[in-house]
């Protein structure tokens, strides 16, 4: 956490010359540091955030709810985004023999709701089941990072103090790779995307702090079984099973709105592989993404 800490001295006899003088400069620092703008920025990181939150028209107490001590900077995590490269991520692993099964059980498992889902869609269910398995392993693996706490930490990422930590803990040769302008050019970025994407989970779950503060999910925020951002769950959600709410951890709502999204982006039964592999992409903006999620509901369909 990005915390401002003082250090004291001991001295250990009354006949040193120059205590007086580093007792002095002693008190000087402290003072600085005691200064209440150092002690919010110290003790509140997330306080401009709030500021910011409360502009917009969200409720002071709710916001005030929400940034509790167990709230925590996510710098570590931060760091570890801009070391991904998608390109190197192993999509081979979801062509094994042991991927493959599990996807064909969860098709076989949820057949009725894939068949209706692509009804109302016009999506191939082997295509959902297909991003289900890439996404989560089916549900099994949604993400342990606070999804409150890592949106907001990119979300300060314009202030210049947070970017120069995250800049000290990625390794020399992601430094060489950004370049100073480019690594900053790209926080300032993610804190805009972070931002609106925080607005979108706040509107999503009005005045329900306890609830998003228990929200996990990936290391950019994403949730449930289909890894959907706020803003898309808030512009793609579906009530697929029909009880009168949203839940992307639920089987029929994340096919459904997985379906959805994609219908949102232009798919369609009668399209060609290069009008599927466009819609796919723009679900995961990554070509050996996309390929693997064809070569396996290929497979699917076997």
């Amino acid at each position: 956490m990005f915390q401002l800490r003082r250090h004291g001295t001991a001295f250990s006899t009354c006949e040193n010359p120059v205590r007086p003088l580093l007792v002095l400069v002693s008190i000087l620092i402290a003072t600085l540091f005691a200064q209440p703008g150092a002690a919010r920025a110290a003790d509140s990181p997330f306080e401009p955030l709030k500021q910011q939150l409360r502009a917009e028209a969200f409720d002071e107490a709710f916001v005030n709810a929400l940034y509790t001590p167990e709230v925590r900077l996510q710098l570590k995590t931060v760091a570890a985004t801009m070391r991904i490269q998608e390109s190197r991520l192993n999509y081979q692993q979801f062509l094994e023999p042991a991927a493959v099964r599990r996807a064909q059980e969860f098709s076989a498992t949820y057949r009725s709701v894939l068949e209706q889902a692509q009804a109302v869609y016009g999506v191939d269910p082997y295509v959902i089941a297909s991003i289900l398995l890439v996404e989560t392993g089916c549900g099994r693996n949604t993400g342990q990072t606070q999804v409150l706490a890592v949106l907001s930490t990119f979300a300060v990422m314009d202030q210049a103090a947070y970017r120069d930590l995250i800049w000290t803990r990625v390794r020399p040769q992601d430094r060489e790779r950004w370049g100073r302008e480019g690594f900053d050019a790209k926080l300032r970025q993610r804190a805009a995307w972070a931002l609106a994407e925080l607005k979108a989970l706040l509107q999503w779950y009005p005045n329900q702090p306890e609830r998003i503060k228990a929200l996990r999910g990936s290391v950019m925020g994403a949730l449930g079984w289909p890894q959907f951002l706020p803003s898309s769950l808030v512009r793609y959600g579906v009530d697929g099973d029909g009880n009168g709410a949203i839940d992307l951890f639920s089987a029929a709502d994340a096919i459904h709105s997985i379906a959805n999204y994609l219908k949102g982006y232009g798919w369609n039964p009668e399209g060609t592989e290069s009008d599927h592999q466009a819609v796919i992409f723009e679900y995961n903006h990554s070509t050996p993404y996309v390929t693997t999620i064809l070569e396996l509901a290929r497979r699917l369909r076997q």
